[in-house]
């Protein structure tokens, strides 16, 4: 058996944790103004709080890997329970992209991907950048995998008929 060649290896953007920053930073700064208008020096602890739940989204989001390699698309999610899930290329059928405005500021978008496989017949990846380059990066190796499929599955069946002409 042929050993995998990784394509690429990405993460989604932090776009995608904008909001969560945004509230963060809105948190940090309405305790820091309460700790101020109270003169309580005790409410700055709750600065833990928003901090550490911004750095919960970054590292958790950071944590999902989408990786491709010449036979299979291997999705790693999760920061504390990990789930992977792995798509042979070969039965990847369609791709589309969406892209909201807000992610074409950043060069962000979303890739869909349909398969045959039937535990996930739809893959969906989120706010990766250069949505384009990676779903022609999918279809062109997912092309690859059924041919070399297809060319195997057409050597074996020209090699039992010349093995056995009668059958």
């Amino acid at each position: 058996m042929e050993e995998e060649k990784i394509i690429c290896e990405v993460t989604p953007s932090q776009i995608l944790n904008l909001k969560a920053f945004i509230f963060s930073f809105l948190s940090i700064a309405a305790i820091i103004a309460a700790a101020i208008y109270t003169k309580e020096n005790l409410v700055y602890i709750l600065l833990v709080i928003p901090v550490i739940y911004a750095l919960w989204k970054y590292f958790s989001l950071n944590s999902s890997k989408l990786k491709l390699t010449d036979q299979r698309l291997i999705l790693c999610e999760g920061l504390l329970n990990k789930t992977t899930n792995e798509t042979e290329l070969y039965r990847v059928r369609d791709s589309s992209i969406e892209e909201p405005f807000f992610f074409r500021i950043f060069g962000c978008g979303n890739v869909n991907i349909f398969t045959t496989d039937e535990v996930d017949s739809q893959l969906h990846f989120k706010g990766y950048r250069k949505p384009h380059w990676l779903k022609d990066q999918i279809r062109n190796y997912s092309e690859a995998c059924r041919q070399k499929k297809r060319y195997g599955m057409d050597s074996i069946m020209i090699h039992e008929q010349i093995q056995n002409p009668n059958g």
